[in-house]
C-alpha cells in the first residue's frame, strides 16, 4: 500500500477547504440574495445545513480545471463562465428530473437557458471564479501551513462526516 506523499495531502486538504468553505459562502450568499430580493430569509439549499455543495463543487471544478489559467485572468474569467454555467445548467436539469423541483429558475431573465442558467448568472459565478484561486485559495495556503497535514486531514473528515449525515437526513426525511 502506497502512502499519500505530503504534498499530495496538502493538495487534498487544500481542495477539502476549498469545497467546504465555498459551500458556506454559496449560502450565506444565497441567504442575502433571497433576503434582498424577497424581504425573508429562506434556506433554498437542498440540504438542511448551512452549506450549499454546488457551490464547493464549482469552486473545485473552477481551482482544479482553470488554476493553471490564474495568471491569465481574462481566459480564466471566460473559461470559468463556461465551467460555471455548464454546472449550474446540469445541475438544475438534474435536479428537476430528479424531484420535479427547480431550486432556482432564470425564466424571464436576459440570455436564459431553460431558466437553468441565464447571463447574470454565469457572469457573478465567474467574479466568484476569480475571488477562488485570488483569496480562498492563498488562504487555503495559509490554513493549512498553520494547523498542518493531520489537522487539515482530521477537520475534513469532521465536516465531510457532517455534510454525509446530513445527506442521509435530508434523503430520508425531506424528499
Amino acid at each position: 500500500m502506497k502512502c499519500i506523499s505530503s504534498k499530495e495531502t496538502k493538495a487534498i486538504n487544500k481542495c477539502a477547504f476549498i469545497f467546504f468553505s465555498c459551500c458556506i459562502i454559496g449560502w450565506f450568499y444565497e441567504l442575502v440574495f433571497n433576503f434582498l430580493s424577497k424581504g425573508r430569509i429562506i434556506n433554498s439549499g437542498f440540504l438542511y445545513g448551512p452549506y450549499l455543495p454546488v457551490y464547493g463543487l464549482g469552486a473545485l471544478l473552477v481551482y482544479v480545471l482553470l488554476n493553471k489559467y490564474r495568471r491569465k485572468p481574462i481566459t480564466f474569467f471566460c473559461l470559468s463562465i463556461f465551467v460555471t454555467g455548464v454546472l449550474e445548467y446540469f445541475t438544475g436539469f438534474w435536479m428537476w428530473n430528479l424531484y420535479n423541483r427547480r431550486w432556482w429558475n432564470y425564466t424571464g431573465f436576459f440570455m436564459n437557458i431553460n431558466g437553468y442558467i441565464c447571463l447574470a448568472s454565469v457572469m457573478c459565478f465567474a467574479f466568484a471564479s476569480l475571488a477562488v484561486v485570488y483569496i480562498v485559495s492563498p488562504i487555503a495556503d495559509i490554513l493549512i501551513k498553520k494547523i498542518g497535514k493531520k489537522g487539515g486531514f482530521i477537520l475534513s473528515v469532521l465536516i465531510g462526516i457532517i455534510m454525509i449525515i446530513d445527506l442521509l437526513l435530508t434523503l430520508l426525511f425531506r424528499y
